[in-house]
Formats: structure tokens, sequence, C-alpha cells
């Protein structure tokens, strides 16, 4: 449970307490501005602070803004904190899959291929998910037996169960027409 300071810092109104499941204990302030920098438009800017734990200590505050005025301090978190489940994807995007070579490509092959990736990673996350049970881990990864699922453990066994596989040779350009191909290379990695 978070608890959550709410105070108008602009208009010093007395403080409420709520309870909010988001991160963990947090206090905030909130008041309603018009932002400059958004040609004068109205922001809720909400200033937050989280307790750590570990440190037995409040964090630096921190500004997050909200353009929807309508929406209250607990709501502003709540959707603050959805951001760090994808915040691996951005970072896959930038850094692994290729959006620092922009510039080497044309628009439309980028856009296929990052759509193609993110795509391949979020099957990936799914998979993890709700292959739990069905996993061989005692294949993939024997001792991580009693350990949670994660999306590199299922990139690791799809790695290993289609390393061989020539995709490239099933596809026949004259009919445009893909056949799953036969595994080339090593005879132990045939189906």
């Amino acid at each position: 449970a978070v608890r959550c300071l709410i105070h108008a810092g602009a208009t010093g109104v007395a403080a409420a307490v709520q309870k909010i499941q988001v991160i963990g204990q947090a206090r905030c302030d909130t008041a309603l501005f018009l932002a400059r920098f958004l040609k004068g438009a109205s922001v809720h800017a909400v200033w937050s602070e989280f307790y750590d734990q570990d440190r037995q200590r409040w964090s630096k505050a921190r500004l997050l803004l909200a353009t929807e005025t309508g929406l209250d301090a607990e709501e502003i978190l709540r959707l603050y904190a959805r951001h760090w489940g994808i915040e691996p994807l951005f970072h896959n995007l930038k850094r692994w899959w290729g959006a620092n070579n922009l510039w080497q490509q044309k628009r439309t092959v980028l856009e296929l291929w990052m759509q193609i990736r993110s795509t391949a990673y979020t099957l990936v996350q799914l998979l993890s998910l709700v292959a739990e049970e069905s996993f061989p881990m005692t294949v993939v990864a024997p001792w991580r037996n009693g350990q949670p699922l994660t999306g590199g453990l299922v990139a690791q066994w799809l790695r290993m169960e289609f390393t061989g596989v020539a995709f490239r040779d099933g596809f026949n350009r004259k009919s445009s027409i893909f056949a799953f191909p036969e595994q080339r290379g090593d005879p132990r990695l045939r189906l």
C-alpha cells in the first residue's frame, strides 16, 4: 500500500492521506498550472517522493506532469507506474533492434523490421506467462528449477529449437508461398 499525502502546493490546502496500490510508500504534492512550454495549456503537476525500504529514507522529489487535468494524483501515479513495464521494450528498440541505425535504411523497411522485432519480443514475453507448467526447464536451464519463467529463458529455448532451420529456404519467391524448410547442418538438430 502507498501512503499519498496530497495537498495543493500553490493553495496550501490541508493534507489528505490516501492508500494506493502502486510502488510502495509515496508522498506527493499536487497543483494545477499553465505550462508555458505547452503554449499555455493547463497541466496537473504532481511532485512525488517514494520511500526506499532498504535505505530507510525518502527519494528526491520527482515532478510528473499530466495534461489530463481531471485525473487526481493517485491516478497519475498509477499511470506512471505502468510505464516501467514497457521500458525494456524501448531499451531493446534503441540498443539491440536497430533504432540507432535509422539513417542507414529506408523508412518502410525499418518500420517493417521494428514491427517484426516488437511482435516477436511481445510473443516471447506472453509465452513466458502462459507456458510455465509445460516449459522444459530441465533441458534449457536445469539450475533454474523452481524459479519463475522469464522471457529470456523462453528465447533461449526457442533458439535451441530452431537452430539450423533455414527459414529463407522455405520461401518460394516465384509463388510467394512459404513451406516449412528442413533443418540443415548437424543431424542431431533434426526434428
